[in-house]
């Protein structure tokens, strides 16, 4: 069919093969960027690092503003007794190795409420910013419950914790309008973060 001489047919297998295996490359990084859009990461779960606003804002004022006392955990009756249990860690303020059993009682217990709060404030002062804010988040987006207004402002804390100045921001003046308990203390790192601005 073609006149190829037999010294060139070499040549010829050698490119034909190189450029076979440059196009299942390209099909195959393809796919993977196709697939990995939807998966979660740092840009889809606290958002992209946004540019800093102000050069006046430190990392070390950033620290400062997201740091917090964990709240107290009360005992709940109900919860099963593996929760009450990794809870004496919490208290203990042993955050680090209360994360992977509140992990585990969070995967057997989704709708645990409460686990997935203190799993949340477990992260956020273990230095996992990322997981808490994470976890905070599926807490709002499941609507009303009691840990609704913590994990607002919590949540504020963990995107301070990740430089996310206009997220944190938004989570406090939802919190101030809401007229909660919390409102007196989101005011008044409202007030910090715009005097710093």
């Amino acid at each position: 069919m073609w006149n190829v001489k037999p010294e060139n047919r070499f040549w010829i297998g050698i490119y034909a093969f190189t450029a076979f295996i440059l196009l299942v490359a390209v099909f195959v990084f393809a796919w993977l960027a196709w697939t990995s859009y939807d998966e979660p990461g740092v840009g889809r779960v606290a958002g992209a690092r946004p540019p800093a606003t102000s050069a006046a804002i430190s990392d070390e004022q950033y620290q400062l503003w997201a740091e917090f006392e964990a709240p107290a955990y009360l005992a709940e009756h109900h919860a099963p007794k593996a929760f009450q249990n990794v809870m004496a860690l919490y208290t203990a303020g042993d955050f680090k190795g209360a994360v992977p059993q509140l992990q585990a009682i969070v995967n057997a217990n989704p709708r645990l409420t409460a686990a997935h709060f203190y799993l949340a404030i477990s992260f956020l002062k273990a230095g996992d910013h990322i997981s808490g804010i994470q976890e905070l988040s599926e807490i709002i987006q499941a609507g009303k419950t009691p840990y609704l207004e913590r994990a607002q402002f919590y949540l504020a804390k963990g995107l301070l914790g990740e430089h996310d100045l206009p997220r944190a921001q938004t989570q406090l003046n939802n919190l101030i309008a809401e007229h909660g308990s919390l409102e007196p203390q989101a005011t008044a790192l409202l007030t910090q973060i715009r005097s710093s601005s």
